[in-house]
């Protein structure tokens, strides 16, 4: 239930407002790693199976030159035994790495999708316990685009960039070594260009991952604005508002398209620079190894070992640096991530919250204030007590403070002043889902799942009878129309219930409620979407439904209204007038113009 007064959140493509930290990102990432420690080891051996490889290859091409082909008094001899011996060996190591690469990468992708997988889980279960008034600042689109886009960067960054990052350390430390025993002066010269590579990377990296934070923020507002348009087609074709839409989407794509093509840009100047760097080094130990082959001081075949370890050696320094591009994409998708993990509730249960074990229902307000921002207030010293079994009923002009009542009374927010009691105790002093559990509610926007009607009249009770599930659609007056559908009970209702009309879909919701245990009922404009006829004969499964509970019915029909025990009439966020209809009627206040309003036309 979105308050228009609630401010949103950042706009679409700004700039967020506190500074990313990539660092702090990664670390939160390191625990779901340590989860999968013994896997992490065996892709950690499998690292060194690479850079194994990685050295041997070389060394085995180097030795092939200088031992099978040589030169005789008679010329250059070739010796093929020992050549076809080398390159059988050349192939089993080639084999058996690339066997080990693949298992390495299904590893590793087996984890990140476990992980990924724990964090959505997380994301979920926390969602459902934020307060409403988290949902009132942030977009659905931009909450689903955290589940799945971000979640897919972190997935893509961590799979790919990990593995990589430990098999370049092993592999340059490797062959630093080797080649430094084989010639310092040649290692001197590789190692020339790691700092220009390093200094390179960090230069680009710091100025992309602002910019791909800001991708990251567009994307979300622009799956915030498909959702909205998606959801309220009807409305835009209805009310001719299609050029406005395509519009306000343009706006939002065009955002993306300028943080994404300045993402992409300053990150794609790495590989090109680093080639050029690379190719400069090759050139380099090419010119300077092949003097040193002429003075004698190498043999040919260690500078095309040595050559060799070179690519090798600058290669995945090349590739970590290109990496750091989905790694931070990965930290703009982890961030995202990590901000609403660490959104806290409001609403809480205290510690030694009270359970009501038995609840009457007596509910009182007692001097309540409230307003969704501090600086206007809806409800402003209200005032009244709804005894066990009364029907209170709740009117008055849109904005009045109605539903808020009811939000109030649920725990969806808490009192800025006052208190509200069921059975004299504070609400929140009580268990929330305890709270939520004494209650039932029939909102004015019916609430359907992609289930079953059988399911949907049976949830929250899954071990509802048969009987009792289509004794509460017959009470709802549901059960004609259901057993004209094709499939009966049975019939599965797609996205929230499109598949029946709206009157079809608040019956529903009425026969899900009727069958509550609840000691409160809350009805907010349940039989607005019904037609008059059958919202005369719902009056008395209503009134079944509501026998011996309290039961708030908020309303804008007198007409459903009439046998209310109290009447409250909201104005400006105070109760104006209070009394039974006919009290109220004699009256001669703002109850009497509502009903005049409505019944005017009727009476003449």
């Amino acid at each position: 239930m979105r308050n228009p007064m609630t401010p949103k959140g950042p706009g679409v493509g700004e700039t967020p407002e506190k500074a990313r930290n990539s660092r702090k990102a990664l670390l939160r990432l390191l625990p779901y790693w340590r989860e999968h420690i013994w896997t992490m080891i065996g892709l950690l051996l499998c690292s060194v199976v690479t850079v194994g490889v990685t050295l041997i290859s070389p060394i085995i091409i180097g030795r092939t030159i200088d031992e099978c082909i040589v030169q005789t008094a008679d010329g250059w001899s070739v010796d093929y035994d020992r050549m076809l011996l080398y390159l059988c060996a050349l192939a089993v190591v080639y084999v058996v790495g690339a066997a080990v690469s693949w298992w390495q990468s299904y590893g590793m992708l087996s984890v990140s999708q476990k992980i990924v997988t724990k964090m959505r889980k997380e994301m979920m279960d926390h969602l459902l316990t934020l307060d409403v008034k988290y949902y009132d600042k942030n977009q659905r689109g931009d909450l689903l685009s955290r589940f799945s886009n971000d979640a897919e960067l972190i997935k893509q960054g961590m799979g790919d960039t990990l593995i990589q990052a430990v098999t370049t350390v092993f592999s340059m430390v490797g062959m630093i070594v080797t080649m430094v025993v084989m010639s310092a002066k040649l290692t001197g010269l590789l190692c020339l260009s790691i700092p220009l590579v390093l200094i390179l990377t960090r230069l680009i990296v710091s100025r992309s991952r602002r910019y791909f934070s800001r991708q990251q923020e567009a994307l979300g507002g622009l799956n915030a604005v498909i959702e909205e348009s998606v959801n309220g087609l009807h409305a835009i074709r209805s009310f001719g508002r299609e050029e406005e839409w395509r519009s306000k989407f343009d706006k939002v794509n065009e955002a993306m398209r300028r943080s994404g093509t300045k993402a992409q840009i300053n990150s794609g100047l790495m590989m090109p620079l680093l080639r050029v760097l690379d190719n400069l080094t090759y050139i380099l130990v090419a010119v300077v190894g092949g003097m040193m082959a002429i003075e004698g001081t190498l043999t040919v075949g260690a500078i095309q070992t040595f050559l060799l370890y070179t690519k090798h050696f600058l290669r995945p320094v090349n590739q970590i640096a290109t990496q750091m591009n989905t790694l931070q994409s990965a930290v703009a998708g982890a961030e995202r991530v990590f901000e609403m993990l660490d959104e806290q509730p409001l609403v809480v249960s205290k510690p030694g919250a009270v359970v009501l074990s038995e609840p009457k229902g007596e509910v009182v307000f007692e001097h309540v204030s409230f307003g969704y921002t501090p600086e206007k207030q809806i409800l402003k010293d209200i005032s009244f007590t709804a005894k066990p079994g009364q029907v209170v009923a709740i009117v008055g002009s849109t904005g009045a403070g109605k539903t808020t009542l009811m939000n109030l009374l649920e725990r969806f927010y808490d009192v800025d002043g006052g208190r509200i009691t069921i059975d004299g105790h504070d609400v929140r002093d009580i268990d929330v889902r305890n709270l939520r559990d004494t209650l039932a509610i029939v909102l004015q926007e019916p609430v359907l799942f992609s289930d079953t009607i059988r399911n949907n009249i049976a949830y929250g009770n899954p071990s509802l009878s048969e009987e009792a599930m289509r004794e509460s659609a017959r009470m709802a007056m549901a059960d004609a129309f259901i057993e004209r559908l094709p499939h009966g009970y049975d019939t599965m209702l797609v996205h929230q219930g499109e598949n029946v009309s709206n009157g079809q879909r608040q019956l529903l919701t009425i026969a899900r409620a009727i069958h509550s245990e609840a000691s409160v009922l809350i009805l907010d404009e349940a039989t607005s979407n019904i037609d008059t006829h059958t919202e005369m004969l719902l009056q008395a499964a209503i009134s079944n439904m509501t026998a011996g509970k309290t039961c708030f019915m908020i309303a804008h029909r007198l007409s459903t209204i009439r046998n209310a025990d109290n009447i409250l009439v909201m104005d400006a966020g105070r109760i104006a007038e209070q009394g039974t209809h006919d009290e109220l009627l004699a009256r001669g206040g703002i109850y009497r113009s509502i009903y005049d309003s409505q019944f005017e036309k009727i009476d003449s």
